[in-house]
């Protein structure tokens, strides 16, 4: 996959997605937008400290994307349009309190995702492999991430 293929590419990142009777407290939202251009990386945090109710007002930082990100971030494109989506407040499908949303509605980035039980009704519980594909899309997520935090 080339870089323009990832332009504009949008994903949402959640840790927190299961509740009960109230919605979920995520502790971790990071919403990755690829530039139009396809040379940087946005990544915009809001993360609930340990014991805190709400979530930090947001802080965006950029990275400028080399080859190896480029590939990270294909990866991760493929894997999301390959596995069922796993919405905030849904089923835990993959049993990691998180959940991955790529979307292509700029409104998406602002934490604007499909939610609850009717987004995810008519999605068939993953396979095995899925669930590894979904693994790795975390793990790529995390990695990116981590690029921009020190």
């Amino acid at each position: 996959m080339s870089s323009t293929e990832i332009a504009g590419y949008r994903v949402v990142f959640q840790k927190g997605i299961t509740g009960g009777f109230a919605p979920p407290t995520p502790s971790a939202l990071y919403c990755l937008e690829v530039s139009e251009d396809a040379t940087e990386l946005n990544i915009t945090s809001h993360i609930r400290p340990d014991g805190t109710p709400v979530l930090q007002p947001p802080v965006t930082k950029t990275l400028e994307l080399n080859d190896d990100e480029i590939v990270l971030l294909a990866t991760l494109k493929s894997i999301l349009s390959s596995v069922p989506p796993q919405y905030p407040g849904a089923q835990d499908f993959y049993g990691r309190d998180i959940s991955i949303v790529a979307t292509q509605d700029p409104q998406a980035t602002s934490g604007g995702v499909p939610y609850g039980t009717a987004a995810a009704r008519a999605l068939q519980p993953p396979t095995e492999e899925q669930v590894e594909k979904f693994n790795r899309a975390v793990e790529i997520v995390r990695r990116l991430v981590a690029e921009v935090e020190y």
